[in-house]
C-alpha cells in the first residue's frame, strides 16, 4: 500500500508563491507537514485556485485543512479560523470560471463523492497581492509561526477526537 493511500488527512496550501503574501497558505502548509512528518500521515496539496479544484484536492480523505492568504479588511498578519458552514470566499477559492467551494463541496456530496467529516479553513490577512517576490511582509511573516501552531493544534485535537 502507498503512502497516499494511507493518508487520512490532507492540508491544502492555497496562492501563488510568487506574488509574496500570496504564498502564506502553501507556507504554512509546508511547514505544518514538515513538522508533523514524524507523527501523522499527512498528504500537502498546493493550489492557485478554488472551487471545484479544491473540492476535488479533498476527495478520499477524512480531514482536510485549507490556509489562504485573506483580503477582509483586518490588520495584516489576522489569522482566523473559519468553519466550513459561515465559509466566505477568498482571494484563491473562487474563480469567475468555476463555482464557489460551498457550492462545488454541495455538488460532490449530492455525487456520493466521499468528503471529509472534519473541514476547516484558515486565513491570513495579507498586505501585498500584487507585488512580484516569494518574502512575505513583515507582518504575514510574524504571523506565520502561528498559524502553523494553531493548525498543529487543530490536527492533534482531530487525532484525539478518532
Amino acid at each position: 500500500m502507498n503512502v497516499l493511500s494511507r493518508a487520512e488527512t490532507v492540508i491544502i496550501g492555497m496562492g501563488n508563491p510568487l506574488l509574496s503574501d500570496d504564498g502564506v497558505g502553501i507556507a504554512v502548509a509546508r511547514a505544518v507537514a514538515d513538522k508533523m512528518k514524524d507523527r501523522m500521515n499527512l498528504v500537502v496539496t498546493e493550489l492557485h485556485t478554488g472551487g471545484i479544484r479544491l473540492m476535488e484536492a479533498m476527495v478520499g480523505f477524512k480531514r482536510a485543512v485549507v490556509i489562504d492568504a485573506m483580503l477582509s479588511g483586518a490588520v495584516p498578519g489576522t489569522l482566523r479560523r473559519f468553519d466550513p458552514r459561515e465559509f466566505v470566499t477568498g482571494k484563491n477559492t473562487f474563480s469567475s470560471h468555476d463555482t464557489d467551494f460551498a457550492t462545488a463541496f454541495e455538488l460532490g456530496l449530492m455525487a456520493d463523492v466521499v468528503l471529509p467529516d472534519k473541514l476547516a479553513f484558515w486565513g491570513i490577512e495579507a498586505r501585498e497581492f500584487d507585488v512580484f517576490g516569494e518574502i512575505f511582509s513583515e507582518d504575514v511573516s510574524a504571523a506565520l509561526p502561528g498559524a502553523v501552531e494553531d493548525v498543529i493544534e487543530e490536527l492533534l485535537m482531530w487525532e484525539i477526537d478518532l
